[in-house]
């Protein structure tokens, strides 16, 4: 069963129109080219790079439609019941974020954001803020100018530097601590850090340091790292106990996991196919 949404140019096929022998049919196929999945209690966002704007897509793959923007975005997370983005706005850009059906926004200069349980964070020029539903921004980190947060828990922000080195910023104190000197595509998670290197990813445990290498992808394949059931995922490989299993399909333009059930984006040929896989399960 297919249907067209004429006012979103966009075009819907649910799971159950099948899928061939190329794998599980997709949970739901966008005209299109989708990048950057984040996801909530009831919704996934994706960034559509053919104009830039934030799509939204219901849980059991229906298209929901455009979230309101003016400018360019160029990031999106979401968690618990908001979503926010971060769009272009002249010489600054301004961060969004949807509670419910309320928008608020706030003009910055140069801001990326994460978003946990706790709430959304943002990093911008020098400082690591969490900005709550119905209240203002409250300052827990004090960085480097050019530093980008990637994530944030109880105790720490994280941040990869101008230089490529991640560094940890304790929350509401002063001195800070170099987790990595250089790095390639770093991520953290769950107190865990992972980052490519020449021998493949390396995954280390910031409380006990074991640290080691989970699976060596072809060197020239580019990816995203995201830190998923005990491994790393790098596009279609999952780097897991030295091994690498192949289970997503390429090109795959983003993800986000949740437990051991990743949610993900294959767009080739002008359109996004989106997919869950539970990478508990076998193959």
């Amino acid at each position: 069963m297919m249907r067209t949404t004429s006012w979103l140019s966009l075009t819907v096929m649910v799971a159950a129109c099948g899928g061939g022998d190329s794998g599980p049919p997709p949970l739901a196929e966008v005209s299109g080219s989708l990048k950057q999945l984040a996801i909530n209690d009831t919704s996934i966002f994706a960034i559509d790079t053919t104009d830039s704007k934030v799509i939204e897509i219901g849980l059991d793959g229906t298209v929901i439609g455009k979230l309101p923007t003016s400018g360019a975005v160029n990031e999106v997370v979401a968690a618990g019941n908001w979503v926010a983005w971060v769009e272009v706005e002249g010489s600054g850009k301004i961060i969004n974020r949807r509670v419910g059906t309320a928008i608020e926004s706030m003009r910055t200069f140069a801001p990326h954001i994460v978003g946990s349980a706790e709430g959304l964070f943002y990093s911008d020029t020098g400082l690591v803020a969490i900005w709550t539903a119905g209240s203002v921004p409250e300052r827990i980190a004090t960085s480097s100018t050019d530093a980008r947060v990637i994530a944030v828990d109880a105790s720490f922000a994280y941040m990869v530097e101008a230089d490529t080195s991640v560094t940890r910023y304790p929350r509401l104190g002063d001195t800070s601590e170099i987790l990595q000197p250089t790095s390639m595509a770093a991520t953290v998670k769950d107190g865990q850090i992972a980052h490519r290197t020449a021998e493949g990813i390396r995954l280390r445990d910031l409380l006990t340091g074991f640290d080691r290498v989970v699976g060596a992808p072809p060197a020239d394949y580019p990816c995203e790292l995201l830190i998923a059931a005990d491994g790393v995922l790098c596009g279609k490989y999952h780097a897991l106990n030295g091994m690498l299993e192949e289970r997503l399909r390429d090109p795959v333009t983003g993800y986000v996991v949740t437990d051991t059930v990743v949610h993900w984006i294959r767009a080739d040929g002008g359109t996004s196919e989106l997919h869950r896989t539970d990478l508990a399960e076998a193959e």
